[in-house]
Protein backbone atom coordinates (compact mmCIF):
# COMPACT_ATOMS: atom_id res chain seq x y z
CA UNK A 1 0.00 0.00 0.00
CA UNK A 2 1.03 3.30 -0.90
CA UNK A 3 1.04 7.12 1.16
CA UNK A 4 0.61 9.68 -1.05
CA UNK A 5 0.86 13.20 -0.03
CA UNK A 6 -0.69 15.24 -3.21
CA UNK A 7 0.76 18.62 -3.52
CA UNK A 8 -2.52 20.60 -3.29
CA UNK A 9 -2.26 20.32 0.61
CA UNK A 10 0.60 22.04 0.85
CA UNK A 11 -0.86 25.32 0.29
CA UNK A 12 -2.76 24.47 3.31
CA UNK A 13 0.72 24.14 5.16
CA UNK A 14 0.35 20.68 5.87
CA UNK A 15 3.96 19.42 3.80
CA UNK A 16 4.25 16.35 5.98
CA UNK A 17 1.67 13.34 7.93
CA UNK A 18 2.72 10.96 10.34
CA UNK A 19 1.32 7.15 10.44
CA UNK A 20 1.26 4.66 12.75
CA UNK A 21 0.50 0.88 11.49
CA UNK A 22 -0.67 -1.46 14.49
CA UNK A 23 -0.61 -5.19 13.68
CA UNK A 24 -1.91 -8.17 15.53
CA UNK A 25 -4.88 -5.76 17.59
CA UNK A 26 -7.54 -6.44 20.01
CA UNK A 27 -10.39 -4.30 19.68
CA UNK A 28 -12.15 -6.17 22.73
CA UNK A 29 -8.51 -6.87 24.50
CA UNK A 30 -9.26 -6.16 28.18
CA UNK A 31 -7.48 -2.68 29.02
CA UNK A 32 -4.81 -2.62 31.18
CA UNK A 33 -4.98 -1.22 34.61
CA UNK A 34 -2.10 1.45 34.25
CA UNK A 35 -4.34 2.53 31.17
CA UNK A 36 -7.39 2.75 33.03
CA UNK A 37 -5.51 5.27 35.53
CA UNK A 38 -4.64 7.71 33.34
CA UNK A 39 -8.16 7.13 31.43
CA UNK A 40 -9.48 8.13 34.51
CA UNK A 41 -7.34 11.11 35.02
CA UNK A 42 -7.85 12.61 31.56
CA UNK A 43 -11.61 12.56 31.86
CA UNK A 44 -11.53 13.82 35.21
CA UNK A 45 -9.49 16.60 33.21
CA UNK A 46 -11.77 17.09 30.55
CA UNK A 47 -14.70 17.29 32.86
CA UNK A 48 -12.86 20.13 34.63
CA UNK A 49 -10.82 22.13 31.65
CA UNK A 50 -11.80 25.65 30.42
CA UNK A 51 -13.45 25.44 26.73
CA UNK A 52 -12.45 28.63 25.75
CA UNK A 53 -8.52 28.30 27.01
CA UNK A 54 -8.46 24.71 24.47
CA UNK A 55 -9.86 26.31 21.93
CA UNK A 56 -7.36 29.05 21.87
CA UNK A 57 -4.20 26.54 22.80
CA UNK A 58 -1.98 26.15 19.56
CA UNK A 59 -2.54 22.95 18.68
CA UNK A 60 -6.40 23.40 18.67
CA UNK A 61 -6.31 26.59 16.88
CA UNK A 62 -4.27 25.39 13.95
CA UNK A 63 -7.03 23.30 13.41
CA UNK A 64 -9.51 26.06 13.38
CA UNK A 65 -7.24 28.09 10.81
CA UNK A 66 -7.55 24.93 8.41
CA UNK A 67 -10.09 25.31 8.43
CA UNK A 68 -11.39 28.74 8.03
CA UNK A 69 -8.38 28.48 5.40
CA UNK A 70 -11.22 26.29 3.49
CA UNK A 71 -14.31 28.76 4.51
CA UNK A 72 -16.01 26.12 6.58
CA UNK A 73 -17.43 27.09 9.99
CA UNK A 74 -15.51 25.77 12.99
CA UNK A 75 -19.11 25.86 14.85
CA UNK A 76 -20.75 23.42 12.44
CA UNK A 77 -17.06 21.34 12.13
CA UNK A 78 -15.31 22.02 15.57
CA UNK A 79 -11.33 20.16 15.88
CA UNK A 80 -12.11 16.88 17.23
CA UNK A 81 -10.39 17.72 20.48
CA UNK A 82 -12.70 20.36 21.18
CA UNK A 83 -15.98 18.36 19.75
CA UNK A 84 -14.54 15.33 22.04
CA UNK A 85 -14.30 17.19 25.51
CA UNK A 86 -17.71 19.19 24.88
CA UNK A 87 -19.31 15.51 24.38
CA UNK A 88 -17.65 14.28 27.72
CA UNK A 89 -18.89 17.68 29.72
CA UNK A 90 -22.12 16.86 28.43
CA UNK A 91 -21.87 12.73 29.00
CA UNK A 92 -20.32 13.38 32.18
CA UNK A 93 -17.66 10.69 31.48
CA UNK A 94 -15.88 9.14 28.13
CA UNK A 95 -17.53 7.15 26.04
CA UNK A 96 -16.95 3.68 25.61
CA UNK A 97 -16.41 2.38 22.05
CA UNK A 98 -13.78 -0.48 22.23
CA UNK A 99 -10.15 -0.47 22.97
CA UNK A 100 -8.41 0.41 19.67
CA UNK A 101 -10.64 3.58 19.96
CA UNK A 102 -10.36 4.08 23.71
CA UNK A 103 -7.09 4.28 23.47
CA UNK A 104 -6.22 6.74 20.81
CA UNK A 105 -9.33 8.70 22.33
CA UNK A 106 -7.30 9.30 25.66
CA UNK A 107 -4.43 9.91 23.39
CA UNK A 108 -6.81 12.82 21.86
CA UNK A 109 -7.42 14.58 25.24
CA UNK A 110 -3.08 14.25 26.13
CA UNK A 111 -2.33 16.00 22.83
CA UNK A 112 -4.98 17.61 21.50
CA UNK A 113 -4.15 16.32 18.15
CA UNK A 114 -6.76 15.19 15.47
CA UNK A 115 -6.15 11.11 14.73
CA UNK A 116 -7.99 9.40 12.54
CA UNK A 117 -8.27 5.43 13.58
CA UNK A 118 -9.01 3.16 10.52
CA UNK A 119 -8.92 -0.76 9.95
CA UNK A 120 -6.22 -1.26 7.61
CA UNK A 121 -7.51 -3.70 5.87
CA UNK A 122 -10.65 -1.94 4.40
CA UNK A 123 -8.21 0.33 2.92
CA UNK A 124 -8.15 0.17 -1.23
CA UNK A 125 -4.59 0.07 -2.98
CA UNK A 126 -3.59 3.89 -1.34
CA UNK A 127 -4.09 6.43 0.82
CA UNK A 128 -3.76 10.04 -0.59
CA UNK A 129 -3.78 12.96 1.41
CA UNK A 130 -5.14 15.85 -0.81
CA UNK A 131 -7.77 18.75 -1.89
CA UNK A 132 -10.78 17.19 -2.69
CA UNK A 133 -10.50 19.43 -6.07
CA UNK A 134 -14.04 18.12 -6.82
CA UNK A 135 -17.52 17.99 -5.44
CA UNK A 136 -17.98 15.10 -3.66
CA UNK A 137 -19.90 13.02 -0.86
CA UNK A 138 -18.44 11.53 2.45
CA UNK A 139 -20.32 9.08 4.73
CA UNK A 140 -19.15 9.79 8.47
CA UNK A 141 -19.00 7.19 11.35
CA UNK A 142 -23.05 6.80 12.61
CA UNK A 143 -24.16 9.59 10.13
CA UNK A 144 -25.53 10.51 6.77
CA UNK A 145 -23.68 11.64 3.73
CA UNK A 146 -22.52 15.17 3.73
CA UNK A 147 -21.44 17.24 1.09
CA UNK A 148 -17.82 17.52 -0.11
CA UNK A 149 -16.74 20.95 -1.51
CA UNK A 150 -13.99 21.30 -3.95
CA UNK A 151 -11.71 23.15 -1.42
CA UNK A 152 -12.34 20.45 1.31
CA UNK A 153 -9.01 18.66 2.48
CA UNK A 154 -9.51 14.68 2.96
CA UNK A 155 -7.90 11.89 2.27
CA UNK A 156 -8.54 8.51 0.81
CA UNK A 157 -8.56 4.64 -1.02
CA UNK A 158 -9.26 4.08 -4.44
CA UNK A 159 -13.10 3.84 -3.01
CA UNK A 160 -13.74 6.47 -1.07
CA UNK A 161 -13.23 9.06 1.64
CA UNK A 162 -11.65 7.86 4.84
CA UNK A 163 -11.76 11.75 6.77
CA UNK A 164 -13.08 14.77 5.76
CA UNK A 165 -11.47 17.81 7.09
CA UNK A 166 -9.78 16.65 9.71
CA UNK A 167 -13.41 15.99 12.22
CA UNK A 168 -14.66 13.18 10.72
CA UNK A 169 -14.08 9.40 9.96
CA UNK A 170 -15.37 7.50 7.45
CA UNK A 171 -17.83 4.54 8.12
CA UNK A 172 -16.71 2.41 5.51
CA UNK A 173 -13.02 2.32 7.61
CA UNK A 174 -14.30 2.05 10.86
CA UNK A 175 -13.33 -0.40 13.72
CA UNK A 176 -15.21 -3.26 14.29
CA UNK A 177 -14.76 -6.72 16.22
CA UNK A 178 -13.00 -8.29 13.49
CA UNK A 179 -10.75 -5.78 12.87
CA UNK A 180 -6.70 -7.55 12.92
CA UNK A 181 -4.69 -4.26 11.53
CA UNK A 182 -5.19 -0.65 12.44
CA UNK A 183 -3.90 2.42 10.99
CA UNK A 184 -3.39 5.87 13.04
CA UNK A 185 -2.72 8.63 10.81
CA UNK A 186 -2.35 12.20 12.29
CA UNK A 187 -2.21 15.05 9.75
CA UNK A 188 -1.60 17.77 11.88
CA UNK A 189 -1.12 21.69 10.96
CA UNK A 190 1.68 24.51 10.86
CA UNK A 191 1.73 24.31 14.79
CA UNK A 192 2.61 20.16 15.15
CA UNK A 193 5.71 19.11 14.59
CA UNK A 194 6.93 15.80 13.51
CA UNK A 195 8.38 15.22 16.96
CA UNK A 196 5.04 15.96 18.77
CA UNK A 197 3.10 13.25 16.66
CA UNK A 198 5.31 10.75 16.80
CA UNK A 199 5.71 11.14 20.66
CA UNK A 200 1.39 10.71 20.15
CA UNK A 201 1.78 7.41 18.32
CA UNK A 202 4.96 6.23 20.46
CA UNK A 203 1.79 6.64 23.62
CA UNK A 204 -0.55 4.50 21.77
CA UNK A 205 1.58 2.11 21.04
CA UNK A 206 2.40 1.59 24.37
CA UNK A 207 -1.57 1.50 25.72
CA UNK A 208 -1.64 -1.07 23.15
CA UNK A 209 0.95 -3.21 24.16
CA UNK A 210 0.03 -3.88 27.28
CA UNK A 211 -3.30 -5.48 26.26
CA UNK A 212 -1.97 -6.70 23.46
CA UNK A 213 1.11 -8.77 23.79
CA UNK A 214 1.70 -9.59 19.95
CA UNK A 215 0.67 -6.16 18.87
CA UNK A 216 3.33 -4.97 15.76
CA UNK A 217 4.22 -1.36 15.75
CA UNK A 218 5.35 0.74 12.88
CA UNK A 219 5.57 4.53 12.27
CA UNK A 220 5.92 6.33 8.42
CA UNK A 221 6.20 10.12 7.63
CA UNK A 222 5.03 11.10 4.90
CA UNK A 223 6.73 13.82 2.97
CA UNK A 224 5.22 16.38 0.36
CA UNK A 225 5.35 14.75 -3.04
CA UNK A 226 7.03 11.90 -1.54
CA UNK A 227 4.78 8.55 -2.09
CA UNK A 228 6.16 6.26 0.70
CA UNK A 229 5.49 2.35 0.32
CA UNK A 230 4.50 0.56 3.95
CA UNK A 231 5.97 -2.32 4.99
CA UNK A 232 4.46 -5.50 2.74
CA UNK A 233 4.51 -7.54 6.07
CA UNK A 234 1.35 -5.59 6.88
CA UNK A 235 -0.87 -6.27 3.99
CA UNK A 236 -2.73 -9.50 3.48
Amino acid sequence: MKMILDKSILELGIKNIVVGIAKNVDPNAELSTTFLEKQSKMQEWALQCDLDEIAHHPTVQGYIDLLQKVGRSTKKNPPTALSFIRNIKHRGSIPHINTIVDIYNVETLHSLLAIGGHDFDKIDEYVKFTVSQKEDVFLPILSTEKYVSEKDYIYRDKNGIMAWLGVRDGENYKFDDKTKNAIFIIQGHMNTSIEMRVEALKRIQNDLAECMENLQFEIYIVNAEENVALDSSFSN
